[in-house]
């Protein structure tokens, strides 16, 4: 899943932070109060493709399986499904139960009467992963790996519309409670998948009634899980609100022990979400105690800790904290159809990689991520299966190789101003898209610097993050960096970022290598093993030898929470369990005082 990264708004921020008292105390009790720092996109689980607009779907919608809170090391346990998914020897098939009882909530979709999960559902809302006109930049999990899919994906892209009625064998109901998922070759880690908000069930009646144009429902989301949106309260890219789901079925919290208590879930009635772009107003938001956890920014890691522990003057007021390193790849990449940096020519990788050994990264790992990151060797995260230790990939910072290479490649000052042209003496400008955060100015500088070393003019593309996204997606960016983080253990996600089928979804690289595709796709027939993870070692390799990215850094997250935020444990791939969560509003009130 992307992870964005915060953008400036500081005029709203700071107006949330100096808040209006008299409102915060008119609140409704058990409110949960937390950030994002980028706005949501969407609440349909098919469109999906941020991290804001992934944490709200999950708290909104149930995917059949879910993480166990408290079981270290990490395992799945059933959501929706009255056991854990029957999977057979050879990892093809996936037999899976849905309990009964579970209810939508309620909504004029289904005609005043109560709606209960079936099994249907969730074929329904798998297949429209596969909807041409929903374009889920999803699809992806699926395509080319349930039988019989593709049949129906064709028909629809040759302009027929998605025929969610047509039989398919790989994928179907099997009767009211029980379907059955059928792929061509195995998927050992396909558990995984059916935890992500992409494969929530939603229903077809709400589907149909309130569609867009792209048969996507954006801003009425109605779901089985633990909280509801409150339309009412919900301020576009500022506010989310959500409140207690009334249908929500009997479920309760968890104890260290492995039993359950006595407590119903969620605990809480209502979740505020503001977002805070920028990252002072975050801090100061949780100083003033009106946000009760928070990632704490990078840029403002020395206001809050001393090197890794948190300040004394935080820990004696009871602030909790936990440092942990995230399942997440932050990476720069290269576009690989751009006429100037793209290209399989020699000439054109010796470019890439002067770039890379030019970027003074151990700058950036001081300066802008406060020494709170790993720098990456390869594509897999070392949290997730398939990665390799010992494997060392990344390119060194060498700025007299990088111009010795540049040099020898025909990469010359040709009217002596300093930067380089390219072979011929053509014009040469790297283009780097960039947020409008202070932080990416930051970055800006460090990029400036490095290239002025090295003789490479660079050029920088401002934009909001939703709309670099956009671009990026679809190709229109010369070089930028974004970061992936996992759902889940499995490091699929990572590998597949530069499959070629996966470009305009997530592979915004535009890299195409039918070896890499051959390779990924033999992983896949793998169990979880030494085997699988040789392969996976294999595409880091295809990666690093056409210099499509830069293997970035593996970040540490510095969650903090207040006092009176009970039952709070970090898990390393549930970001959003806030449903066992409670509030001490006696705490948090003595706090205001």
């Amino acid at each position: 899943m992307r992870q964005p990264r915060a953008r400036t708004w500081l005029t709203v921020a700071l107006l949330f932070c100096t808040g209006n008292l008299a409102f915060a105390q008119s609140a409704a009790p058990k409110t949960l109060r937390l950030s994002m720092n980028a706005a949501e996109s969407t609440f349909d689980p098919a469109a999906i493709d941020d991290v804001p607009s992934s944490d709200i779907a999950r708290m909104i919608f149930d995917p059949p399986l879910e993480f166990d809170y408290l079981a270290r090391p990490v395992k799945l346990r059933p959501a929706t499904l009255s056991a854990m998914p029957d999977v057979s020897a050879d990892g093809r098939t996936y037999t899976l139960n849905v309990k009964a009882g579970i209810y939508f909530q309620d909504d004029p979709a289904f005609g005043g009467k109560k709606r209960e999960l079936t099994a249907a559902d969730y074929v329904y809302s798998i297949k429209r992963l596969a909807d041409p006109k929903v374009a889920s930049l999803n699809y992806y999990l699926i395509e080319n790996k349930i039988a019989g899919l593709k049949a129906v994906r064709d028909a629809a892209d040759k302009g027929a519309a998605f025929d969610y009625d047509r039989e398919m064998s790989g994928l179907k109901a099997l009767d009211r409670y029980r379907f059955q998922i059928v792929f061509e070759k195995p998927q050992f880690e396909f558990l995984y998948e059916l935890s992500g908000a992409s494969f929530s069930a939603v229903a077809r009646e709400v589907i149909e009634k309130y569609r867009d144009e792209r048969n996507r429902v954006r801003e009425h989301p109605v779901g089985t899980g633990p909280f509801s949106l409150a339309k009412s309260e919900w301020k576009r890219s500022s506010k989310v609100v959500l409140v207690r789901n009334a249908t929500y079925r009997e479920e309760f919290v968890p104890l260290p022990n492995g039993a359950l208590s006595t407590q119903r879930t969620p605990v809480v009635d209502r979740i505020e979400l503001s977002v805070i772009e920028e990252s002072l107003a975050n801090v100061l938001a949780f100083q003033s105690g009106q946000l009760e956890w928070l990632d704490v920014p990078l840029s403002m890691h020395e206001r809050m800790f001393d090197a890794v522990k948190l300040k004394p003057e935080f820990a004696r007021l009871g602030v909790g904290h936990v440092r942990s390193l995230e399942p997440i790849l932050v990476f720069n990449y290269f576009n690989m159809n751009d006429p100037v940096v793209g290209g399989t020519a020699i000439e054109k990788n010796a470019l890439r990689r002067a770039i890379l050994m030019g970027f003074d990264s151990d700058r950036e790992l001081q300066a802008v991520y406060k020494g709170q990151a790993e720098l990456a060797q390869s594509l897999i995260p070392p949290s997730q299966t398939g990665h390799t230790p010992g494997l060392k990939l990344r390119p060194p910072y060498d700025p007299a190789l990088a111009r010795a290479l540049l040099d020898r490649y025909g990469y010359k000052d040709c009217d002596g101003d300093g930067f380089r042209e390219a072979p011929g003496c053509k014009p040469l400008a790297l283009t780097r898209s960039s947020v409008t955060t202070s932080r990416a100015r930051d970055q800006d500088e460090i990029w400036k610097k490095s290239m002025d070393a090295i003789g490479i003019r660079v050029e920088f593309f401002k934009q909001k993050w939703p709309d670099l996204i956009e671009m990026s997606r679809t190709g229109k960016l010369q070089s930028w960096g974004w970061s992936w983080i996992a759902s889940g253990p499995s490091g699929d996600g990572f590998a597949s970022l530069l499959v070629s089928r996966n470009i305009n979804a997530i592979n915004d690289m535009q890299f195409s290598d039918p070896e890499y595709d051959r390779i990924y796709d033999l992983a896949q027939t793998k169990p979880i093993g030494a085997e699988r993870t040789k392969l996976y070692a294999a595409l880091s390799k295809i990666a690093a030898a056409n210099t499509v990215l830069s293997f970035g850094y593996h970040t540490y997250s510095n969650a903090v929470w207040q006092p009176w935020l009970r039952n709070y444990v970090r898990h390393p791939f549930w970001r959003t369990p806030w449903k066992y969560v409670d509030v001490d509003e006696t705490q948090r009130a003595a706090k205001r005082q």
